[in-house]
């Protein structure tokens, strides 16, 4: 029996390998856009949300938007653009 149990467990590890595989193939994409996202600057993020700066400024003070400082500039990242964006979206009430 520790043949055919030996033979479970190699199939098992096989299995796993290859699904961590797929995932890992299937994820890679998001992996990079996440990584690499674009980063916009205050001008281009108020462009890009369709809001005025001052608009945009005070998001930034309300806290809605999150940003970093480099060198005394606010810049964005996009994709927390587009989650302040989902996070807006009116959905169908069941």
């Amino acid at each position: 029996m520790t043949a055919t149990s030996d033979l479970i467990d190699a199939l098992r590890a096989d299995i796993v390998s290859d699904l961590k595989q797929e995932l890992l193939s299937e994820l890679q994409p998001e992996i990079e856009r996440r990584l690499y996202s674009n980063i916009f600057d205050i001008k281009e993020a108020a462009r890009y949300r369709k809001v005025s700066v001052s608009t945009l400024r005070r998001m930034v003070k309300d806290g809605e938007i999150p940003y970093f400082r480099q060198r005394g500039q606010l810049y964005f990242r996009q994709i927390d653009l587009d989650k302040n964006i989902e996070n807006l979206i009116v959905r169908k009430e069941q």
